[in-house]
């Protein structure tokens, strides 16, 4: 009995329970890969837990087909609270989120408990992503150097770690942190890493961990939306620098790099506005360039700032009308 009771606290200590929760808001048609992906992993045991964010389209259908798939369902709360919600409800020591259009790679848990293993003093672990398009085809491989020292510090320069399906959470860690904060969507995810660097330790490792799928409905491609969400979780982290002077120099290499990096994704938004007559949505993204990125437009390539001026352009002109043929004309023709 002592013998047995040893065995179990050994596999117990050597495969912990690990939690991948993935939010899902209009995002059904992708959710099976999603799920497929959690399911698959080489490493056991894992839970998965879907979180319906009140969303209109058959979410509840699609996780009914998976019998070992927990639904929690909540009236839509947008992204922060459904991540939140799912960790409520699980129980395992590690957690991982997973979007909705995301995928996770076969060994990603495994590779993340591995990075814990040689590093035991981290509280977050962070791998590689690569990109997909909506069919799921492979795009290309966006690398950054694993971070080493100086975690938040070099996150306060550039988002390294880019989207938070490529870590994996000390449930005790992200316990601690409170979790994700609504009021930074839908930057949240870069406010939390940002949070967790200044509490605790992290490791990077190369493994590719998850695919992230490009497509139409992207957050990342609402540049407008980012330049506000960005800007406040900057400005969030002012009074934490504390006159130190390498932090200071690090939140405005943080600055450029957000202006400059949508920047020209809210140009061509406002292109597009333009192109469709939307004349609100076009004044409000102008607004937007004018109080976030101001001198920085500048810094862009000529070719996203001629494209906004060649529409405005267009846009003022008056359309000339045809000039009306005499009568005489048509009877000669």
């Amino acid at each position: 009995m002592t013998n047995a009771s040893s065995d179990l606290r050994e596999i117990s200590h050597s495969s912990p329970l690990v939690s991948i929760v993935i939010p899902c808001y209009k995002q059904a048609h992708y959710l099976p890969d999603a799920i497929k992906s959690a399911l698959t992993q080489t490493h056991r045991p894992i839970e998965v837990i879907v979180v319906d964010d009140g969303s209109p389209d058959n979410v509840v259908d699609v996780v009914a087909s998976y019998s070992h798939v927990c639904c929690v369902r909540q009236q839509n709360r947008g992204r922060a609270q459904a991540r939140n919600a799912g960790f409520r409800a699980s129980r395992g020591e590690y957690v991982v989120f997973l979007d909705a259009d995301d995928r996770l790679s076969p060994n990603a848990i495994e590779a993340h408990l591995g990075c814990f293993s040689t590093h035991p003093e981290a509280g977050f672990v962070v791998g590689d992503i690569d990109q997909i398009a909506s069919d799921g085809s492979y795009i290309y491989s966006p690398r950054w150097p694993p971070l080493e020292a100086n975690f938040y510090e070099e996150l306060l320069k550039v988002n390294h770690v880019a989207n938070t399906i490529g870590v994996m959470f000390r449930r005790s860690v992200f316990d601690a942190l409170g979790g994700f904060a609504r009021a930074f969507e839908p930057a949240e995810d870069y406010e939390i890493l940002l949070r967790a660097a200044r509490t605790c330790q992290s490791a990077h490792h190369s493994t590719v961990v998850a695919q992230y799928r490009r497509h139409i409905e992207n957050t990342s491609r609402k540049g407008a939306l980012m330049l506000q969400a960005t800007h406040r979780v900057m400005e969030m982290q002012l009074p934490i620098l504390n006159g130190n002077p390498c932090l200071i120099a690090a939140w405005h290499q943080g600055e450029r790099y957000w202006r400059d990096r949508f920047g020209p994704t809210t140009i061509k938004q406002l292109c597009a506005h333009l192109r469709r007559c939307e004349i609100r949505a076009a004044t409000s993204a102008a607004v937007t360039l004018l109080r976030y990125v101001r001198g920085r437009l500048f810094a862009f390539p000529w070719i996203y700032r001629q494209q906004g001026l060649d529409y405005v352009r267009r846009r003022l002109r008056k359309p000339q009308k045809p000039k009306e043929r005499s009568a005489s004309t048509v009877v000669g023709r």
